[in-house]
């Protein structure tokens, strides 16, 4: 396989969102930013033992992320290490699965509790005084929309992979109405298919956390704890939801999403997450690339050293890294800064 070597200051992804480890992706960042090196190399650089790194590049190299030439280890070019890494991640989810499991839990609660009917009308309604059938995704849309005036806590179940255009626009809508409101939002899903975690602007929102787990049970929104919204199908979503206010069920339900949420892992852990630096922490970060040490950054920022010090000390807090250089790698992965010399390499260009 042909070693691509990237031009200095090119944007590296994170491999995080594909699956790859926190170590993994910081030796193939190293790799890929600065060129090629020992691994001795890196864990002097990175600050990472010997046998951690060895242990990313193992996982860089079976995926097909990096190259050994000379004795010295390259990093592939990222569009090649990223369709590696997709590859090796792709796993689908059994759906009927999921829907022999839907299943259970309903009869589940059904024979304990007697509250939800056997059959579902074709006309829809209310069923008893505390189960409603909505026959129709449209008809459930409409309910959903009324149901989330005003509540404080949603906890939703996703078993897809992956959701059609207008799924994606409505329930986009619907986030940020419930953003708007304060809500406080959980959702529990599966990885998608290709391992690509990118996640629409509503979902960076604090109110709003999501967990993965290809163990999912059932398709589920529960509402303050007070509703439950489930398909009345699970393998035919076309046919409508079932609206539940009998408070052991809602509550059952509930404490059925807790148990699989504490199972459940966060995709964003050890992922390169967008932040918005302020002026001086912008300021810092780029006296910085240009070369200055901390004191010299001070002196053109009238601060303290110890202030410079405070901020990238911080920095590391907000981003999950180590030390100064994973500091500069991670900057690098969101745009906020280049490697010193490739300021350098740019001026020599126009001259």
């Amino acid at each position: 396989m042909t070693v691509i070597p990237l031009r200095i200051g090119s944007a590296v992804p994170s491999l995080v969102r594909w699956g790859a480890s926190p170590d993994a992706d910081l030796v193939y960042r190293t790799l890929a930013t600065f060129g090629p090196r020992t691994r001795r190399e890196l864990s002097a650089e990175l600050a990472m033992p010997v046998r951690r790194v060895d242990e990313a590049l193992a996982a860089l190299q079976v995926w097909g992320a990096v190259d050994a030439r000379t004795g010295k280890w390259c990093a592939l070019a990222p569009d090649v290490a990223i369709a590696a890494l997709r590859r090796h991640r792709v796993r689908l989810i059994d759906q009927r699965a999921v829907a022999e499991t839907h299943r259970w839990v309903v009869e589940s609660l059904r024979a304990r509790l007697g509250a939800l009917p056997i059959l579902m009308p074709a006309f829809g309604g209310q069923l008893t005084e505390q189960v409603r059938y909505l026959p129709t995704r449209e008809l459930t849309r409409q309910r959903y929309g009324e149901l989330l005036r005003g509540r404080r806590e949603t906890l939703t179940i996703n078993p897809e992979q992956a959701f059609d255009a207008e799924s994606a626009r409505t329930g986009a809508a619907f986030d940020r109405q419930l953003i708007a409101q304060a809500t406080r939002m959980r959702v529990l899903g599966v990885p998608p298919a290709d391992q690509d975690t990118l996640s629409p602007q509503e979902s960076l929102h604090p109110a709003y956390q999501v967990r993965e787990s290809l163990d999912v049970p059932v398709k589920l929104i529960v509402l303050d704890r007070a509703v439950a919204l489930l398909p009345a199908d699970p393998e035919r979503i076309e046919r409508g939801y079932v609206e539940v206010s009998h408070p052991q069920v809602v509550l059952e339900l509930a404490e059925l999403f807790e148990k699989h949420w504490q199972r459940a892992s966060d995709p964003a852990v050890g992922a390169v997450l967008p932040i918005r630096l302020s002026t001086r922490e912008q300021a810092v970060v780029d006296l910085l690339a240009l070369g200055h040490t901390d004191t010299t950054a001070a002196v053109q920022l009238r601060i303290s050293a110890r202030s410079v010090t405070n901020v990238l000390r911080g920095l590391m807090d907000r981003l999950g890294v180590e030390n100064r250089f994973q500091l500069g790698l991670a900057l690098g992965a969101i745009g906020a800064a280049s490697p010193p010399y490739h300021h350098h390499s740019d001026q020599d260009q126009a001259s």
